[in-house]
């Protein structure tokens, strides 16, 4: 974790070197060490996916719901990375229309959740 902390560092210290340099080298270095950033983290990602392969194991649940649960997770973090680029580049509206698609993506990939809740709750007050 303490790796992941001084890459950053270092990451936004060779970003801002560049930005005062030269602003085509700034973008690519700023798209380049949150790529590198990401790629660092894949062993912790992989370390929480098999957790919960290991909870879906104990407890029964529905495969297909923890894939939707993990595509929604997995839609928030990228949208909200993506959205903190842009952000950056200075264009702040066009990053918040991003969030907001986001969150729309969202909603539609976990209606098969809801309605799985809505058929329990219907199925208990009968």
């Amino acid at each position: 974790m303490l790796q992941i902390a001084a890459l950053g560092i270092t990451c936004a210290l060779v970003v801002l070197y560049l930005k005062s340099i030269n602003s085509e080298l700034y973008t690519l270095a700023l798209i380049g060490s949150g790529i590198i950033l990401l790629y660092s983290a894949a062993g912790y990602i992989a370390d929480t996916l098999d957790f919960f392969k290991q909870i879906i194991d104990m407890t029964g649940v529905n495969k297909e719901y923890f894939a939707i649960i993990f595509k929604i997770i997995a839609i928030g973090y990228l949208i909200e990375f993506a959205a903190g680029t842009i952000e950056d580049f200075g264009l702040k509206s066009l990053s918040d229309k991003l969030v907001l698609i986001g969150k729309l993506i969202i909603i539609g990939v976990s209606m098969p959740i809801i309605y799985a809740i809505f058929n329990l709750v219907s199925g208990l007050l009968k």
